[in-house]
């Protein structure tokens, strides 16, 4: 029977195609040598594990080398007991498990005498010699202390080794993620299941709330097979559960205007901005039936004001015929509501089932304004994300251990009118004001992910073997604006238009047609086989190959273009890995690790809606006319048809290679942790990562003219190729990239009243490949279409010192009454983070090289490289400081205060690659030259200045 289910789950795991099935993404495992007193191992013990929480218990014997391994286990603390005839009875008591770790307990059993059983309370080795790969776990005590004003668990990344990045003060995620030397590419999940976006690079699916989440699971690099789409980072988040105790929390935050400093960017004379927040918040989980059944539930509601200051004057406003109140700032605002609820189950002994729902809403009206764009342009930014997800451990045998994972998000993003909304037409006076109706409503994006996992864990001897298969269905609806709009090239011109004198002096009309929705589907599918080798007691090999393959969207046979009729299918996605920790001495208090694997990364579905939209055939285009033509309407007309003599302008394509390739990398990396005390550790080590395959966008309908800038640039001409369109970009996968970096970890888990992890990384990012389909770089394209490697240079998300300290300080003194009182049940949190500065690109005011699709500000004067310039460095301290209240051992209130950037320091960051921190554009002769250099003056994006907030909280 044992063989026919071995067999059986062999088939199902591949016999079904994969594309994640990661065992240890929500588990984690137990593992160990039973030796005797003279250090003989003893077979055949009974090794029993309980959970402490929730009395879950597994039991197995250990093999002839004395070793015994507990795979797919549930969070939480066990107690592990060992019996053997002939030995006493001894147990280990307190050992963590966290998502993805391996607690190594190497038990030296007594022999038998007159004494009870033998009772230790101690936790796994802090360097963790059971584990291969490189990355950090952020544990509950911090989450749940560290100082977040944004409520944003995502924020997290900002903390891991080997990355960094810029904070995100909303919901959305870390901005400029250097991962590996790759910009955004991130695979975000909840609880193992995917929780990434698919049509560009960096984003998440679901917002998640810091009062929900248990433990962050973060893997930068050495990634077992199990793990994969992405070549970058794994940020996975779990979910917290119910045990046998009732335990929980109730909290209120709040922010006034008066607790924040002055904006860095806002004008001296400009009014402080509202940044109101209240935020509560409540998270239960507890016991139906003892041991057997068990519930988990959460909820938050955070009301944020984000007012956008407005730059058009009441004297301007009053010479146009407006309100002089669309002067005032703009109130933005998120109105976020955070739901979940979640049930574990104990079927039997040998069946666990736990099922979750979460529910994100959130209401964002007057959005997009600002500037010169007043409150009748904005719109009601409305988001949903509702997701279901089940999991099934199956204990087959004490060696063999099933689980089955399904899970259904669904993102619904749409931008819409309300009542702040003008009427179409949208307005435009050219430098001036925005106004009339919104150009961005009638967007709409939904995106649902089904996706199924199995995985089947099967211990022989010292060997775990692991098969896994999962496939994910991407169903999208992607819906453009619609809209109409004038755009007037002064205030006379408008007013001449307004009161009917001369209805055309407007300089442009554009109007949207078609139908502006394209659906389309992809299925992202894979499979892994892994073994987990416990080569020597103090040697852990893991080996394995994946295989990954992405069927895209299905192309439009249509379309005029030939590339764009079918897109290709890359099926040669197989990536090996292997990687080793070994425990130097006996002691395993030195462990050394090292890896060399191939990672693939999922493509960006944004390449193929692309081509799907754009394609010399559109199903959906924009009018736009002069006002000298015979189908210019009359301002305020709007078209109510397409206007008969209308012929389509010539089109610019987006297509896809037919030779285009999935980006993987090879990396490797070997990494020393030592044991400096028994929690504490000092790692030491060092990554390298190659790129292939970089996606990068060309405009293939260029020629060179035979004319040369003086650097040997060629002047190009546009339409050269393909008469019938205009620019061709064309995604092709033919970008490089490399990636050294060095980091130092320093790391102490909580204990005697205190924790902190402190990490610095060096590193070096190079590639010739910019990016356009990633989250903050969406419209990078190569200098010199024909020659990349004059775009070889500092990557977009080179950072070459990033440093990030936490702590929790919960000191206790033993000293005497009423001192006491005071001088306890005080915590300081923190955590602090200095970094280079965002690169820059030094462009120009002027097309140099005749390719109108890169624009003027990508187009570098004469002999300076890519990305050469550093921007100011980045110093933010954020703190916590709570004063707690306790009634009972559980029962305890707080209250808490705590500060983003307490120092207010002035943080000039990037925006989009070529512009933001600061100005970066030099003036230029036609030749290339540089007549007046950049100013470098400090521009309009900035992190946050001083924010504080007060709450209060009740545990129990």
């Amino acid at each position: 029977m044992k063989r026919l289910l071995f067999v059986a789950a062999l088939f199902l795991s591949l016999a079904v195609p994969a594309c994640l099935g990661q065992a240890s993404a929500i588990n984690g495992q137990i593992e160990g040598t039973v030796t005797d007193p003279s250090g003989a191992v003893v077979p055949g013990a009974t090794v029993t594990i309980e959970n402490v929480g929730t009395g879950l218990r597994r039991e197995l014997k250990t093999d002839s080398s004395g070793f015994f391994r507990f795979t797919v286990l549930p969070l939480g603390t066990y107690n592990l007991k060992i019996v053997s005839s002939g030995f006493a009875d001894q147990a280990h008591n307190g050992i963590e498990v966290e998502a993805g770790s391996t607690a190594t307990v190497n038990v030296a059993v007594r022999v038998a005498g007159t004494s009870g059983i033998v009772e230790v309370t101690s936790s796994a080795p802090i360097v963790e010699p059971g584990r291969t790969d490189l990355g950090s776990m952020l544990s509950t005590n911090s989450i749940e202390n560290l100082p977040l004003l944004s409520r944003n668990p995502y924020n997290f990344i900002l903390i891991q080794p080997n990355a960094s990045a810029r904070p995100n003060t909303e919901f959305g995620v870390p901005r400029k993620i250097n991962a590996n030397g790759f910009t955004d590419r991130i695979n975000y999940q909840l609880d193992g299941n995917n929780n990434t976006q698919s049509d560009r690079a960096g984003i998440r699916l679901l917002p998640i709330s810091d009062t929900f989440i248990g433990e962050v699971q973060q893997v930068n690099n050495g990634f077992a097979p199990e793990f994969g789409n992405t070549s970058g980072t794994v940020f996975n988040a779990i979910t917290k559960s119910g045990t046998n105790g009732l335990h929980g929390e109730l909290a209120y935050i709040f922010r006034r205007p008066g607790f924040n400093a002055r904006p860095t960017l806002l004008a001296p004379t400009a009014p402080r901005p509202d940044l109101s927040v209240d935020s509560y918040f409540a998270d239960a989980g507890g016991r139906i039936i003892k041991d057997k059944l068990f519930w988990f539930g959460a909820f938050e509601h955070v009301q944020r004001g984000l007012p956008s200051a407005v730059s058009v004057t009441p004297a301007t406003l009053t010479l146009i015929g407006l309100p002089t109140t669309y002067s005032n700032a703009i109130p933005f605002s998120q109105d976020v509501f955070f739901y979940m609820g979640k049930a574990d189950w104990q079927i039997n002994s040998n069946n666990r089932l736990s099922g979750r729902f979460n529910y994100f809403r959130n209401e964002s009206p007057f959005n997009n304004g600002g500037g010169q764009t007043v409150l009748t342009q904005t719109y009601l930014f409305k988001d949903r994300a509702p997701v279901g997800a089940v999991q099934l451990i199956s204990t087959l045998s004490p060696h063999m251990v099933n689980e089955f994972r399904f899970a259904l998000p669904k993102r619904f993003q749409r931008q819409a009118s309300f009542d702040g909304t003008g009427p179409q037409p949208a307005i435009t006076i050219s430098g001036v004001i925005n106004f009339g109706g919104s150009p961005n409503t009638g967007l709409v994006f939904t995106e649902k992910t089904p996706e199924w996992s199995e995985n089947f864990s099967y211990t022989r001897g010292t060997h775990t073997y692991k098969f896994g298969a999962d496939i994910r269905y991407i169903l999208d609806n992607q819906t453009n604006a619609v809209f109409a709009q004038y755009t007037f090239g002064s205030i006379d011109n408008y007013l001449a238009a307004k009161n009917g004198t001369n209805p055309k002096s407007y300089s442009t009309y554009q109007q949207t047609f078609g139908n502006p929705a394209v659906i389309y589907n992809s299925l992202f599918s894979g499979m892994y086989l892994q073994d987990d080798w416990k080569l020597r007691p103090n040697l852990t090999v893991t080996y394995g190959v994946r295989y990954d393959v992405y069927k895209i969207p299905k192309a439009d046979p249509k379309s005029l273009f030939a590339a764009s009729q079918n897109f290709g299918v890359d099926k040669n996605n197989f990536a090996p890995r292997i990687g080793f920790a070994w425990g130097v001495s006996k002691d395993q208090k030195t462990v050394i690790r090292a890896n060399y694997g191939v990672f693939y990364d999922a493509p960006q579905t944004n390449v193929y809606y692309n081509a799907l939209l754009s394609n010399g055939n559109p199903q959906t285009f924009v009018l736009n006319t002069g006002p000298g033509t015979a189908i210019a309407p009359a301002f305020p007309t709007i078209l109510s048809t397409l206007p008969s003599g209308f012929n389509l302008p010539t089109q610019d394509i987006f297509t896809v290679s037919p030779d285009f390739r999935t980006l993987y990398t090879s990396n490797a990396n070997l990494q020393v942790t030592r044991e400096l005390s028994s929690n504490m550790s000092l790692s030491v080590g060092y990554l390298f990562t190659k790129g292939t395959h970089l996606p990068v966008y060309r405009n293939a309908n260029v020629v060179p003219t035979g004319n040369f800038l003086a650097d040997g640039r060629p002047i190009l001409r546009n339409g050269a190729i393909f008469t019938q369109f205009n620019n061709i970009f064309m995604a092709e996968s033919v970008g490089a990239s490399n990636f050294n970096a060095m980091n130092v970890t320093l790391r102490r888990r909580f204990s005697k009243g205190y924790e902190f992890f402190m990490t610095y990384t060096w590193s070096h990012a190079l590639d010739d490949a910019p990016e356009r389909n990633v989250l903050d770089s969406a419209a990078l394209m190569p200098e010199d279409p024909t020659n990349r490697r004059r775009d070889y240079g500092n990557s977009f998300s080179d950072r070459r010192h990033a440093f990030t300290g936490t702590g929790v300080l919960h000191p206790h003194f033993e000293v005497s009454s009423p001192v006491k009182y005071l001088v306890n049940n005080n915590q300081l949190t923190f955590i602090m983070q200095a970094t280079s500065g965002d690169i820059f690109n030094i462009g120009s005011t002027r097309v140099l090289n005749g390719d109108p699709s890169i624009p003027s500000s990508q187009q570098r004067p004469l002999y300076i490289g890519r990305n050469t310039v550093l921007g100011p460095s980045v110093y933010e301290f954020n703190m916590r400081y709570s004063r707690f209240f306790p009634i009972t051992e559980r029962i305890r209130p707080e209250f808490l205060a705590e500060f983003t950037n307490l120092f207010n320091h002035s943080n000039f960051v990037g925006g989009n690659g070529t512009s933001g921190a600061i100005n970066t554009s030099a003036t230029v002769d036609a030749a290339g030259n540089i007549t007046a250099g950049p100013s470098f003056a400090r521009a309009n994006t900035a992190m946050d200045s001083r924010l504080m907030q007060l709450g209060f909280r009740l545990t129990f």
